[in-house]
């Protein structure tokens, strides 16, 4: 099948670099600005080969959102709207993303496909810094999200919302070691990289960490370096001795001579579409619809291999056609095309969110979590027999 209308790629604005927002652990200096003050659309940068994809790692320290954000995120909106007459018989919906990683790529397999459009629908991608995102939604300035942040942010009463498509059930990370290290053992008395105390990587690293017998408090020194290129380079020089890496840098690393620990994936919340209960109320049909969209990219990502692999190589800036397939098969121990979760692991991700926020109340998953929209979705593709 042809794609119904031509692709449009994520907008890209100047981030400011000093200031974050609540819920955001102060990912600082994240964000490229162009010579002329404003980057070229992600759309020519993704052709020319400039774009670089950004992992969604974010801590939780709540800071008051400062002067400079609010007008970057006002930015943000009439970027949004300063779109060309193409698409001005589609109903717009924004969704606000911390990255371009792998989460994202069946939604831009939907986008590309024209799934949207044949929806009555467009989906326009700001990839942002995960405080952007958060604010953005908050004030209303964005329908969704899948910065993950802001599950944390329901989970604190801050926001009034739902997940209401899970794109993965774990997270994709390689927990990579120096090459002397021969197991999980070996790391007691070692120093690990972690991106902030109390973001993802810190979180998932003491999870690992206590799966295997050793207490992250006694047994080993974390330490603050950053982002996944930083805690890579880390590792190289010699500085750490293990670090949790996202799936790009994890394969160069073993590529280059360094080992990686096997874990068992918890259940974790990657790139989940949020969406405020305000909108679910007013809009709940365009919304299955848009989840009906996302399910038929996620299907046509699960099943035309070298079509997804060229999206990868296009989105996330790989040459390496080889290392763009080893995402892609990290991918699909992940798939998740109905969007759905179990109980069990609503709960999980549910409680860990309420232990590290230090919320008081219960928080019972349907408080939290609407994926009726996903099922109705997938039983509706299921009926019709949808191939891509």
């Amino acid at each position: 099948m042809q794609s119904a209308t031509p692709m449009k790629y994520t907008r890209y604005v100047p981030i400011p670099s000093e200031h974050s927002f609540p819920l955001d652990g102060g990912r600082k200096g994240w964000g490229c600005v162009h010579e002329w003050g404003l980057p070229p659309p992600l759309s020519l940068r993704l052709r020319s080969g400039q774009a670089s994809p950004v992992e969604g790692e974010e801590g939780k320290k709540p800071v008051v959102a400062s002067r400079d954000t609010v007008a970057t995120v006002a930015l943000i909106v009439l970027l949004l709207f300063s779109h060309s007459d193409a698409t001005a018989q589609l109903r717009k919906v924004r969704l606000c993303a911390p990255g371009l990683g792998s989460g994202l790529m069946h939604a831009y397999g939907a986008k590309e496909r024209g799934y949207f459009a044949q929806e009555g629908l467009d989906l326009d991608v700001l990839v942002a810094r995960g405080q952007i995102c958060t604010m953005a939604l908050l004030n209303g300035q964005m329908e969704l999200s899948s910065n993950p942040n802001m599950f944390d942010a329901m989970v604190a009463g801050k926001f009034k919302g739902k997940v209401i498509y899970v794109s993965a059930k774990t997270l994709g990370h390689r927990f990579i070691v120096a090459p002397e290290i021969k197991n999980f053992d070996g790391l007691k008395q070692k120093t690990i990289a972690v991106s902030t105390f109390g973001g993802l990587t810190d979180m998932l690293t003491r999870e690992i960490l206590e799966q295997h017998g050793i207490n992250p408090a006694k047994d080993v020194v974390l330490l603050q370096i950053g982002t996944p290129d930083v805690r890579y380079s880390s590792l190289k020089a010699g500085v750490v001795k293990a670090a949790l890496l996202a799936s790009t840098q994890g394969l160069q690393a073993v590529k280059e001579g360094f080992r990686e620990l096997p874990y068992h994936q918890p259940p974790w919340l990657s790139s989940p579409v949020v969406a405020g209960d305000e909108l679910l109320a007013r809009e709940r049909p365009m919304l299955r619809a848009l989840v009906r969209a996302i399910e038929k990219g996620h299907i046509f990502y699960g099943q035309n291999p070298a079509a997804a692999i060229a999206l990868i190589q296009k989105v996330q800036r790989i040459e390496n056609r080889a290392v763009a397939k080893q995402i892609y098969d990290d991918d699909m121990l992940r798939h998740n095309p109905g969007g759905g979760l179990e109980e069990p692991s609503m709960r999980r991700v549910v409680e860990r969110a309420r232990e590290m926020l230090k919320v008081q109340k219960n928080i019972e998953p349907s408080e939290v979590f609407d994926l009726s929209l996903a099922k109705e979705a997938e039983a509706e593709l299921k009926k019709m027999k949808w191939e891509p």
